[in-house]
């Protein structure tokens, strides 16, 4: 079945808020996450809480898309950190019909290189390239069953920790190797 986003899914915005020290919100940026899309570990609070924010604060399953910048990358939030809002960097995708898609699959489907690539092709902005909230609500997508996306999302999995053991495996082949040579010298 072919549906566009803005059918599945109400578009927000994130805030733009500075930073301060000794914050209670967690304020979600790019540089947040690790090169797998995971929540670095040295994220801290940031904000002070604030009234405006309660239509802001990220729930379970709302999707963080980094909408500036170039990495349109897409991720989804589930409550690691909390409670939190995401920056005027990315777009939020909330009330996902969950009946039709996962929000991982949606996420998977946004990182997908054909869409980053059609992200690309369709970006503005000679300085800084975004994405628009309407180009990401226009935007067209195939949903399989919920058992397909289940198993494309399994395989994804996969294929991440397969990438992460590969790296960890080249890291200590070069330990050791270093190892035997300076015990060679």
């Amino acid at each position: 079945m072919k549906i566009v986003i803005n059918d599945l899914c109400e578009i927000n915005t994130g805030v733009y808020e500075k930073p301060t020290v000794g914050g209670m919100v967690y304020y979600i940026q790019s540089r947040d996450f690790n090169g797998y899309l995971e929540f670095n570990d040295d994220i801290v609070p940031e904000l002070q809480e604030s009234p405006k924010f309660k239509k802001h604060y990220l729930q379970k399953g709302n999707i963080l898309i980094a909408a500036k910048g170039g990495n349109y990358f897409a991720v989804v939030y589930n409550g690691e950190v909390s409670p939190a809002v995401a920056s005027s960097t990315f777009i939020v995708l909330r009330e996902l019909n969950q009946a039709i898609v996962s929000p991982g699959f949606l996420a998977w489907f946004i990182n997908h290189p054909k869409t980053q690539l059609y992200f690309s092709t369709h970006a503005k902005g000679s300085n800084i390239p975004y994405i628009s909230k309407n180009l990401i609500s226009e935007l067209e997508i195939n949903i399989p069953s919920l058992d397909k996306q289940k198993r494309i999302l399994e395989i994804h999995q996969l294929r991440i920790k397969e990438r992460q053991l590969i790296e960890k495996i080249e890291s200590l082949k070069e330990i050791t190797i270093n190892e035997k040579l300076i015990q060679y010298t």
